[in-house]
């Protein structure tokens, strides 16, 4: 991995960890190899939560295989150390990442949009809003509803549930008895 090469994959690293886990940048970059959990399937977030928690995401087995194939830096802990010469010890993605908007012909999205877009497939998956507030790490439900939006074509799908409980109050099998 060389130059471009190993730019393009540790920007793919970081995308594929934010688009499957919602993290947040500043926490990926914070990332160390002891926070993958392999045997679990977990990744720790050393996030400052309220009483020093650690919060802790799933780590797909997909994801678990990029992160082991990703190159460890020689006497580095972090996945994503800071490049070297930086003199700031906060790292961001903006340069590459809006390059590589710009090759794909992306407009108008942010790099803390694929936190949102692993919030709403989250959901639209199946998930649970109150486990989906625990992954992102919220501690209050409204912000999780606001990275929760659901796509009109999902909501559509729904309707299904809705006319199943339809044909059961069609069928005469809701009694009083089994309402509320």
């Amino acid at each position: 991995m060389r130059g471009a090469n190993k730019t393009f994959y540790r920007l793919r690293l970081i995308v594929l960890i934010a688009l499957t886990t919602g993290m947040r940048a500043a926490e990926i970059f914070g990332l160390r190899w002891p926070d993958a959990m392999y045997n679990e399937g977990l990744l720790a977030v050393r996030a400052k939560l309220k009483g020093g928690k650690m919060r802790y995401v799933p780590m797909p087995p997909e994801l678990a295989g990029e992160v082991r194939r990703f190159p460890a830096v020689l006497g580095e802990d972090r996945i994503f150390p800071p490049k070297a010469g930086a003199t700031s010890g906060r790292q961001r993605v903006e340069g590459s990442f809006e390059d590589l908007l710009d090759r794909a012909g992306i407009k108008d999205f942010r790099f803390h949009d694929l936190r949102h877009t692993f919030a709403s497939w989250y959901m639209m998956n199946g998930g649970d809003l109150y486990e989906l507030a625990k992954i992102l790490g919220h501690s209050n439900i409204k912000m999780t509803e606001r990275y929760a939006k659901l796509a009109r074509q999902h909501i559509a799908r729904t309707s299904s549930t809705a006319r199943e409980i339809w044909k059961l109050m069609e069928q005469g099998t809701c009694d009083k008895a089994n309402i509320g």
